[in-house]
């Protein structure tokens, strides 16, 4: 997750408040599936399906997307004009240093607390150490390639492989948009589109795990990072502001595209309907958030755009926070699995992934990003843009998840 800047905001001069809140919403919506499964998936009408419609890691393509692309679609001499060395170092600078510590930090925590358990008087055993191979993943950022050792360190963390490829495929997308325009980004979607139904038939076994790796993959997610390249367009190079008629029809669009995405996910269909569905919905929250005023004004809240500023950090933290402030609760509070484990989660969870995450940006994001704004970012003139992606983890999510 990077830094949305250009626009003034309420998290600070020369940010977009309102992209920043997005960033926040993906966080939660990414908290919220996490404990939910943490709770035992209770069953709470409306609130259980939204939830388990799990689709914070494509909230974050999608917000990866617009951002990474918005000092192109800002200035249109950028295009063909990207150094992408400095500028993958840059990225790099802004979220290895992080990522790293967050794997530390994942190993480290449940030794921490089997000792401060034992010292209580309880019993309690030492978890098993990563293998070489695990690490040797996680830190090259391939471990997604790998069905035993995508989520061996955190399972939330398989995104940060996702990311990676993102980054690599991005230079490229811009270079075809460059030459080709908008037609790069529609011919970006159809290769993706092409590459998840050869997974679909070629890949045996099911949906997840056997083709999870392949499936999330930076070329099975091509689209939804295509689709928000286009709301940044759509924004900033072409200006578009709806009238109240079509903001009312975008809003019953995103309806369909999300009950869409719904019959998607429970027929498991070849073509990837869901991550389609999934590409416009998000795609078109960007450009409400960026464009009709009252949308705006609710994602640009102050504490919402402050809590999205440090979304990349609260995401790396959060999953071995939640669970084990539920393994907690359930051993010496007597909280069985329930809607009581997840309001408690909701509460006495988020506080404790608050003031770990909040530290956490403190002390190893933010010096990471000075870092990663010491180095250029493009061959262009300079407009004052500065690219940062949005994506974090999925889990993000972090992802951990058989769910994804």
């Amino acid at each position: 997750m990077g830094d949305a800047r250009d626009a003034v905001g309420p998290a600070g001069a020369g940010r977009i408040g309102s992209i920043d809140g997005l960033r926040a919403a993906a966080f939660l919506a990414v908290f919220a599936f996490h404990t939910w499964e943490f709770a035992g998936h209770p069953s709470i009408p409306v609130v259980s399906f939204v939830i388990g419609q799990n689709i914070r890691p494509d909230f974050f393509v999608v917000l990866t997307g617009f951002v990474l692309f918005l000092p192109f679609a800002r200035d249109e001499r950028r295009l063909g004009r990207l150094a992408a060395g400095p500028w993958l170092r840059r990225r790099l600078r802004r979220i290895v240093v992080p990522y790293y510590v967050a794997l530390a930090f994942a190993v480290l925590l449940p030794q921490a607390l089997v000792a401060l358990t034992r010292l209580a008087g309880r019993p309690s055993s030492w978890q098993p150490v990563p293998g070489l191979g695990a690490w040797v993943s996680h830190l090259t950022f391939t471990h997604l390639l790998f069905r035993d050792w995508w989520g061996s360190i955190n399972g939330s963390l398989w995104t940060m492989s996702l990311e990676m490829q993102l980054y690599l495929l991005f230079p490229l997308l811009v270079l075809a948009v460059s030459r080709w325009g908008l037609r790069a980004l529609a011919g970006a979607v159809v290769v993706s589109v092409l590459f998840r139904i050869g997974v679909a038939l070629v890949v045996a076994g099911p949906a997840f795990p056997d083709q999870f790796p392949w499936a999330a993959s930076g070329l099975g997610r091509l689209m939804e990072l295509a689709a928000g390249m286009a709301a940044a367009e759509v924004v900033f190079r072409h200006g578009w502001r709806p009238r109240r008629s079509a903001t009312a029809a975008l809003v019953l669009a995103m309806g369909g595209l999300f009950t869409l995405a719904s019959w998607a996910a429970a027929t498991d269909p070849v073509v990837p309907v869901r991550e389609l569905a999934l590409g416009g919905l998000f795609g078109s929250l960007v450009v409400l958030a960026s464009t009709v005023g009252a949308v705006t004004r609710l994602f640009a809240w102050r504490p919402l755009a402050v809590l999205g500023l440090r979304a990349y950090s609260l995401f790396l933290v959060h999953q071995p926070l939640a669970w084990y402030v539920s393994r907690g609760l359930r051993t010496f509070a007597g909280v069985d699995d329930g809607p009581l484990m997840l309001l408690l989660l909701w509460s006495v969870g988020l506080a404790v992934v608050l003031a770990v995450g909040l530290v956490f940006f403190r002390v190893v994001e933010r010096p990471c990003i000075a870092w990663a704004k010491r180095l250029p970012v493009t061959a262009a003139p300079a407009t004052g843009a500065q690219d940062e992606s949005v994506l974090g983890g999925s889990g993000a999510a972090p992802v951990s998840d058989p769910a994804h």
